[in-house]
């Protein structure tokens, strides 16, 4: 029970405890209506007061019963975000987790491959250590000669030294003659083949053929330029000498003579053939400078092995140089005959590759380590024949003393 309620029934018994003056008979007959509306009123006032008493406890009760709902509400909205939390948590956990393990994973790849590198490396090493404890003489002299044939490969590649190239490959034989092995022999022949074919070839002299050019270039300033009274002297030199020696008269030579030195001042054009005049300072000089770009692109192409341009070059020298000059001087003469020696020369000569020696070679070395392999199992089978009936000898004489005991 409430508070209220309490009151109510203390008051309640309280009244009925109270005493009642004692009245008269008439007061008695007439009281007693006055007495009941009295008491039902009271009782009404005090069922209103328990009432609102019991309505007064109820809210309170109600008030602090929502009060402690939104406390766990609370709580529980508390809590919900910490699970949440605590679930993100999680994730990141399982996250990191598989993460360190893909790590651990590619580690353990990582740490199998070098272990299977190192374990190559470590084999690759204990063979080459078994090599370098079983080679010979025999087997430096056959690398030495392999190592010839390569570099007398690379020799023609690199610098077409056709020379360089036929002296290695001879040094090459040289050192397999010194063998005296039959397996050597189809190397020989293959290098005997490879040498004969490089000896076929006119040796190429590059830096001759730059510095022939380098002189063309410094010879062109001093060409002498073709005249045209020169030309047409040269073309009727023939019929002059005939009339010199038909004419017996010194009156009619004389005259002649004379005739000829006015006839020589004036150029007569009897084959309507175009004549070329001198050319004035300002083009000749660039008919030099030409002449001498075209030399520079011919020792361009010669070094850069460019046959097509290197002879389109030295054509346009002959070209030029027979135009406009004169090709009857001794200096025009040996120009254009050291044009034309160069112009023979090819700055890119198919060079054959010694590609049959070095296949036969490398033949040779393979078939010679397996002859290696090969004895050397035989001396190691030769070597367990024989310690093994050693072995037997000595449990036999072990056994002898405990047969006589």
């Amino acid at each position: 029970m409430t508070e209220n309620n309490k009151q109510e029934l203390n008051l309640n018994d309280a009244k009925e405890t109270s005493p009642v003056p004692p009245q008269n008979n008439q007061d008695t007959k007439s009281g007693t209506p006055l007495v009941a509306t009295l008491s039902i009123g009271i009782s009404a006032i005090a069922l209103a007061t328990s009432g609102w008493l019991y309505f007064q406890s109820t809210q309170n009760t109600a008030e602090k019963d929502i009060a402690a709902l939104t406390i766990q509400q609370a709580a529980l909205n508390n809590k919900l975000a910490s699970d949440v939390s605590n679930k993100d948590q999680l994730k990141q956990l399982m996250a990191q987790i598989q993460s360190a393990e893909q790590s651990i994973q590619t580690q353990k790849e990582h740490i199998t491959t070098q272990q299977t590198r190192q374990t190559e490396k470590i084999q690759s090493l204990e063979s080459k250590l078994n090599r370098l404890n079983n080679t010979t003489k025999e087997d430096w002299k056959l690398a030495e000669a392999e190592y010839l044939i390569r570099l007398a490969n690379q020799r023609l590649l690199l610098e077409s030294d056709n020379n360089g190239a036929v002296t290695l490959l001879v040094n090459a034989d040289d050192i397999l003659n010194e063998l005296e092995d039959p397996i050597a022999f189809a190397t020989r022949k293959a290098l005997a083949k490879d040498i004969q074919a490089l000896k076929s070839i006119s040796s190429f002299d590059l830096e001759g053929a730059y510095l022939k050019l380098n002189a063309l270039y410094n010879d062109v300033a001093n060409l002498p330029q073709r005249e045209p009274s020169k030309e047409w002297q040269a073309n009727n030199a023939n019929t002059e000498t005939q009339i010199s020696d038909a004419s017996t008269n010194r009156f009619t030579s004389a005259l002649e003579s004379f005739w000829r030195s006015i006839r020589s001042l004036i150029v007569i054009n009897y084959n309507h053939k175009p004549i070329k005049a001198l050319l004035p300072p300002a083009e000749y000089q660039e008919l030099i400078t030409g002449l001498q770009l075209q030399i520079d692109v011919a020792q361009v192409a010669l070094v850069k092995g460019e046959p097509a341009i290197y002879q389109q070059a030295l054509s346009r020298i002959a070209t030029a140089t027979t135009e406009h000059f004169e090709t009857q001087s001794k200096n025009v003469v040996s120009f254009l005959a050291s044009v034309t020696a160069l112009q023979q020369l090819n700055p890119s000569p198919d060079l054959p590759l010694p590609r049959e020696s070095l296949m036969a070679m490398k033949a040779l070395m393979k078939e010679w380590n397996n002859r290696d392999v090969k004895t050397s199992t035989t001396i190691e089978q030769n070597d367990t024949d024989t310690t093994a009936p050693d072995q037997q000898s000595t449990t036999e004489t072990q056994i002898e003393p405990g047969d006589q005991a």
